[in-house]
């Protein structure tokens, strides 16, 4: 059955704020609007409470897309079977909303005096979000894993509709007034169709080198994660691990479902946490892939902290000549974000006079920032 360790008003605002926090714009007379339907009896039965909350707090397609996962992501914790609609009387006894009684599973709604202890618990919710925002993935506790996970799928999805709304005002351009007004004479004069000055920008190349190995571990998963939620957003994104030997994973991308495609690549990628050999695989990726993978058009992203066991002859060679073929270099280093961090290991001091870009990746809120240098490029 179903858990009262809190008042099923407090668990609704805190689904209020869950949805808020994922750019979703819940206002308080929606709120009140979610309230009214419990009233009504919808939350006894799980599926009439969820399309009712649906029906309420989805405006645009990819909040109807999303909300299905949200519901049963928070809700599940409360619902452990479905709850069986409750049988109303045809003409139940009308209550004042003022003195409504509201019970939940023996749980009722908080009284007006227990508004500033859930305004405290916000503020609490809130800078949890912000440690964990800026907290060095190896450094969370095991205790807030899911809770990072849950803010990374946010913030990475916030990114996403940024990276959606800036291709499109891109692609608009200038408009072309004396084309639009020609075009638009084959229509009675009416202006449908607007002509624009600009060309269409056409989304970027890239190709994502990501290292798997031991001294990356803790930050290999949430690169992996970045990765994939960038995919739907360059014209062509190939992606690669490697640690001891390259491994080629965008055939493994053709899967919709993100738990599918982490499932592929836990059985595809067999080097995973091994040994360090850098420029051995940069190597390997260009004599197999350079030719097809390679342009003037190509961004190329190493993610490595660049602690080299090879050999560092080789993979200076191997920087330099995929920054001669390609668009821009950049090389994303988790321990850079520790303070005091010089890049003075072997492999980094043999890498850095060729790269367009050396910044770090060891936090949510350093991802966040790349969004910039990938779209501006």
């Amino acid at each position: 059955m179903v858990a009262v360790d809190k008042t099923f008003k407090e668990r609704l605002l805190d689904f209020t704020f869950h949805c808020r926090e994922r750019q979703f714009v819940v206002s308080p007379q929606q709120t009140e609007e979610a309230f009214e339907i419990s009233r009504k009896g919808y939350l006894l039965d799980r599926k009439m409470f969820q399309y009712s909350l649906k029906a309420i707090y989805c405006k645009r397609k990819e909040q109807f897309d999303r909300f299905d996962e949200l519901f049963d992501r928070f809700w599940s914790r409360y619902y452990e079977e479905k709850l069986e609609p409750r049988k109303f009387r045809s003409k139940p006894k009308a209550q004042k909303p003022e003195a409504a009684s509201i019970i939940f599973l023996g749980a009722k709604f908080p009284k007006p005096q227990q508004e500033k202890k859930e305004e405290a618990k916000q503020t609490k919710g809130a800078n949890a979000t912000t440690r964990l925002r800026y907290t060095d993935f190896s450094k969370i506790e095991v205790a807030d894993k899911e809770q990072l996970e849950e803010l990374a799928e946010a913030l990475f999805h916030q990114m996403s509709m940024r990276f959606k709304r800036r291709l499109e005002n891109a692609n608009r351009g200038s408009i072309a007034i004396q084309r639009t007004i020609r075009n638009s004479l084959s229509k009675g004069g009416w202006m449908l169709d607007l002509a624009h000055k600009r060309k269409r920008k056409e989304k970027r190349k890239i190709v994502f080198l990501l290292d798997v190995s031991g001294s990356m571990d803790t930050y290999s998963f949430y690169l992996l994660k970045y990765i994939l939620v960038l995919k739907k957003y360059f014209k062509s994104l190939e992606f690669f691990t490697f640690s001891t030997h390259l491994t080629h994973i965008t055939p493994m991308l053709r899967h919709n479902n993100e738990a599918e495609i982490l499932k592929q690549i836990g059985s595809g990628v067999s080097s995973w946490s091994s040994g360090t050999k850098i420029g051995s695989s940069l190597g390997t990726f260009l004599a197999e892939y350079g030719n097809k993978f390679l342009s003037q058009k190509h961004i190329v992203v190493v993610l490595s902290d660049g602690l080299e066991t090879g050999n560092v002859t080789e993979l200076r060679e191997a920087v330099r000549t995929i920054r001669r073929k390609c668009k821009t270099l950049v090389w994303l280093n988790p321990l850079k974000g520790m303070k005091d961090y010089q890049p003075i290991q072997k492999g980094m001091v043999n890498v850095m006079p060729h790269l367009d870009a050396f910044e770090s990746a060891h936090n949510l809120d350093s991802l966040l920032k790349l969004e910039k240098l990938l779209m501006d490029v």
